[in-house]
């Protein structure tokens, strides 16, 4: 059911090292934990903008609650995703 989003978690490492002009590329699996995580972040964002969307269609007001929600959701999954590139 995840494929998809492990096949794009794949970490992919560039080795340039050697005389023979060659180039090694390897390839990092994500944790079966990294992959729910991002999984369950990215249903969260889909809820929190659907009930957004739903709260200006019937209330025909912004809320700043849910609006603070997406962006953290939004932070965690951009920080999960750099923090893992980086290490």
């Amino acid at each position: 059911m995840l494929k998809w989003l492990r096949k794009a978690l794949i970490k992919r490492v560039v080795d340039y090292t050697g005389s023979d002009r060659r180039v090694r590329v390897t390839e990092e699996e994500p944790s079966e934990r990294f992959v729910l995580v991002i999984a369950l972040m990215i249903v969260f964002f889909v809820g929190l903008a659907t009930l957004e969307v739903v709260h200006i269609l019937l209330l025909k007001s912004w809320n700043e609650a849910i609006f603070n929600g997406i962006m953290l959701v939004v932070g965690t999954i951009v920080g999960a995703l750099f923090g893992r590139e980086n290490a």
